[in-house]
């Protein structure tokens, strides 16, 4: 609380806990030594007793604000920045076939949610598949065909038999999301939840590859002495073996200005709500 408020803390207490829908919301009234503050649990965010004069209106609030954000956050790309820059072409189309899902609530729409979601796939296909993923002396797949590139990049990124598991996953939840996908794009009769599982079905298709591909390329550091992965700054957790070899990155220095500019005015959300209505007064 004191990071965040940037002051320090006198006084708090929970004076509510509350369950709306599945989740338990606590708020805490917390007194600093220059203001009071709501504290509101899941997620966990600050508000301004000045701006929020009732618990009920700052629960209110932090409710809906919660669930504004969660909706937004269902339509961004669902992996770090980085593993994105992998596939940037297939999660454009990817969101831009929520950005349909949103548009009407016709079949026609839904039908079309599924157009961008097969284009998505299709640009998958052309962010991944390459020359390079056919064996020597076999045919290689016609452009279109999703199931022959899919089998060979599924082969090329869980190669052995360690990893037949994971080969023969990515092999089925390809065939299975591009028949959904052409499914959906002829359903005359679409409903809103058949248009949601295709945006769901190629969210995870493209989600796993790329986690395969990860999963191909990335190292992972064992401690040598009990085998653990807790090998952090070249210090194994568990058993406390120190990698000789390990050297520390050198993070940039920041400038005496740069660091006064950041530090200069603290983030403190605030809101122009001051009404005292709870949900009690729209219940008839």
């Amino acid at each position: 609380m004191e990071d965040r408020a940037h002051e320090a803390v006198i006084h708090l207490e929970k004076v509510a806990s509350e369950l709306v829908g599945p989740v338990r919301h606590d708020i805490w009234d917390v007194h600093c030594t220059a203001n009071r503050w709501w504290v509101v649990t899941n997620p966990m965010s600050l508000y301004s007793q000045e701006d929020f004069k009732s618990r009920d209106v700052v629960l209110t609030f932090h409710v809906g604000l919660a669930l504004r954000v969660s909706y937004l956050q269902e339509r961004e790309t669902p992996v770090t920045p980085e593993a994105a820059d992998l596939l940037p072409g297939s999660w454009r189309r990817w969101q831009q076939a929520f950005e349909t899902y949103d548009s009407g609530d016709e079949a026609e729409t839904f039908q079309a949610v599924g157009v961008r979601l097969r284009e998505c796939l299709v640009s998958f296909l052309g962010e991944t598949c390459s020359n390079d993923l056919v064996p020597d002396g076999k045919e290689q797949p016609k452009n279109a065909d999703f199931r022959g590139w899919t089998e060979l990049l599924a082969n090329a990124l869980a190669t052995g038999e360690s990893s037949a598991k994971l080969r023969s996953y990515l092999k089925k939840i390809a065939v299975e999301t591009w028949e959904y996908v052409n499914w959906l794009t002829h359903a005359k009769n679409a409903v809103r939840m058949d248009a949601e599982i295709g945006l769901k079905a190629v969210e995870h298709l493209l989600g796993m590859f790329t986690a395969a591909r990860l999963r191909t390329g990335g190292v992972t550091m064992r401690c040598p002495e009990c085998g653990s992965y807790q090998v952090v700054a070249g210090v194994c957790r568990h058993c406390e073996w120190v990698d000789p070899n390990y050297e520390p990155l050198e993070l940039p220095e920041l400038s005496e200005e740069e660091l006064e500019c950041r530090l200069a005015e603290p983030c403190t959300p605030s809101s122009d709500i001051s009404t005292f209505m709870g949900p009690h007064d729209f219940i008839s």
